[in-house]
């Protein structure tokens, strides 16, 4: 090995250095392009996720106005109800208060 003039040595070692450079940078990009893509997998997921989440909250929400709607259809069902009865009431209360 010592024969070999250093330059020859020198180029032997450079392409070594550049070998495991560029092996060094395709490992750095592949790790980095198979990140990116679990994010956007990720996100992807997430967002049909929450899609599904909101469909549900809407779906919910519809039916808690059914039922206020419902309620409040009761409600003034049974208020027109107790008006004719407290109607009812005065008047048979004039009438056994009147002396005929």
């Amino acid at each position: 090995m010592k024969s070999e003039p250093i330059t020859k040595r020198a180029k032997h070692w450079w392409r070594r250095v550049e070998v495991w450079l560029l092996a060094g940078l395709f490992i750095c990009s592949g790790g980095t392009l198979g990140y990116q893509l679990a994010m956007y997998n990720s996100h992807r997921l997430m967002q049909s996720e929450l899609a599904s989440i909101r469909a549900a909250y809407d779906e919910a929400l519809g039916r808690k106005d059914r039922k206020l709607e419902m309620l409040v259809e009761t409600t003034s069902e049974a208020a027109k109800t107790a008006a004719t009865a407290a109607e009812t009431a005065s008047q048979a209360a004039e009438k056994a208060v009147s002396p005929d």
